[in-house]
């Protein structure tokens, strides 16, 4: 059922009002993401046989803290349903939790300088920059650039489900579309879209 939503998730996402995305962030995300982002059967049938020969152990817990040790790290976690914090030492740790950041905390230093510069704002969800319609950066001041676009995940706030390649590579290919237009009729477009 969630596949067959792909083509039409970004219209959706677009006419939803911003209260309703809110809550969909705040209640409905977890669920998207396991429902909409499976793993392949490969690595499925990888993960269920470490499982079943002992190599890996799945838990619901949350993170407490994590600090590092000379042979990995130490997590400290409360499971679910629980309120005693257990610790665990672990060889290496992998972030799984997804890509809804506020991309204020990146340690890309182009997107900090955007930031810096006045730019580039966050759009009002935090999980990505601001931009129209066409991809084009929105910056502090509201203004929409006429000369910086972004694409991918940074968009994710104007078209949500824009993480995979082939949502990327559609996305890429419309945006060189209007880059390549005759100048005049680019900017009658921008004027029409900017929010």
């Amino acid at each position: 059922m969630i596949d067959g939503l792909r083509p039409y998730t970004q219209r959706l996402w677009h006419e939803l009002p911003q209260a309703s995305k809110r809550r969909f962030l705040e209640h409905a995300r977890a669920w998207w993401d396991v429902h909409r982002h499976r793993m392949a059967p490969e690595v499925e049938a990888r993960v269920s046989q470490a499982i079943y020969a002992g190599q890996l152990s799945l838990l619901a817990a949350k993170v407490i803290s994590v600090a590092p040790t000379d042979d990995g790290a130490r997590i400290h976690y409360r499971r679910r349903g629980d309120t005693r914090i257990l610790n665990m030492q672990v060889g290496a740790v992998v972030d799984c939790t997804g890509i809804v950041k506020d991309p204020r905390a990146t340690p890309n230093p182009a997107i900090r300088g955007l930031f810096e510069r006045g730019l580039a704002r966050v759009d009002p969800l935090c999980i990505g920059i601001e931009t129209d319609r066409n991809c084009a950066i929105i910056g502090r001041d509201g203004e929409v650039s006429q000369r910086l676009f972004a694409v991918g995940p940074l968009t994710r706030a104007a078209f949500w489900e824009i993480i995979a390649i082939p949502d990327i590579r559609n996305q890429c290919a419309a945006l060189a579309a209007r880059l390549t237009e005759p100048a005049g009729s680019r900017r009658a477009e921008l004027e029409r879209v900017r929010p």
